[in-house]
């Protein structure tokens, strides 16, 4: 009875370790890159999309073209003829395109790129649970702060940006990064995002991004206030307002 029990136990063992296995990330080499966006690569036909980042879109669709989009592709161009490129892949998305974590090798340095492109200001923290590593997302988010920090990128413009109110807002506005000032009239928490809303203007803050950066910052707080948002203004066509998505607390200054 006791080798059955024992046995069975190392039977039990040898299915959890082949089961581990299987869920294991996958770490390849890639090859032959085709740099479609900051955040989307492509090989032989097979779509790339870089996870733990957002970076502004170079084409006009559900998203405007973003003003330090180019520069987020030419970062990522020089980034894959700098390093080898390999990657963690977290699963795949409805479009078909697998969700990795691209990282840079260069002797015995290996680099995340998602940080890499955010320390520069090219990329802001998108996170989602079902895909976050807790060790990739803090060095995202130290990044992001670094940025910030050291005015790279979107936040080279912080301390000079336009500052749009609902008397001079324009459609010319959409995509540019801008700071946005609006009277709060309220703030709701839905659908694991934070709205913070206005007759004309809307910002979100997405649950994710809350939990890792904001410290927990009290956005109902704002509500009665004149605050000012900074990001890249977009037009949500739900709402019928223009929007800002948040990604932290610095990008909040209140007025009165």
């Amino acid at each position: 009875m006791r080798r059955f029990y024992k046995n069975f136990w190392i039977i039990i063992a040898l299915v959890v370790t082949l089961y581990l296995s299987s869920c294991a990330t996958q770490q390849e080499i890639l090859k032959n890159v085709e740099v479609i966006d900051g955040d989307t690569v492509k090989v032989y036909g097979q779509s790339y999309r870089l996870i733990g980042i957002d970076t502004p879109e170079i084409h006009s669709g559900d998203k405007p073209a973003g003003e330090y989009g180019i520069d987020a592709k030419n970062y990522l161009i020089w980034f894959a003829n700098n390093f080898e490129l390999t990657y963690e892949q977290k699963g795949t998305d409805n479009y078909g395109r697998k969700l990795v974590y691209l990282f840079g090798i260069d002797g015995k340095n290996k680099y995340l790129y998602e940080a890499s492109v955010t320390e520069q200001g090219y990329a802001r923290p998108l996170i989602y649970e079902s895909t976050a590593v807790p060790m990739y997302t803090n060095q995202i988010v130290a990044a992001y702060n670094r940025a910030y920090q050291n005015r790279k990128g979107i936040f080279s413009k912080y301390d000079e940006a336009p500052i749009i109110t609902k008397s001079n807002l324009s459609s010319s506005y959409i995509g540019k990064i801008v700071w946005l000032e609006m009277d709060v009239s309220n703030v709701r928490y839905s659908n694991y995002t934070y709205y913070i809303e206005s007759d004309f203007a809307l910002v979100k803050v997405r649950y994710e991004e809350y939990k890792y950066l904001f410290n927990g910052y009290n956005l109902y707080g704002l509500k009665g206030r004149k605050v000012r948002f900074y990001g890249e203004l977009w037009y949500d066509n739900y709402e019928k307002k223009y929007m800002i998505m948040l990604r932290a607390p610095f990008e909040i200054r209140i007025v009165s």
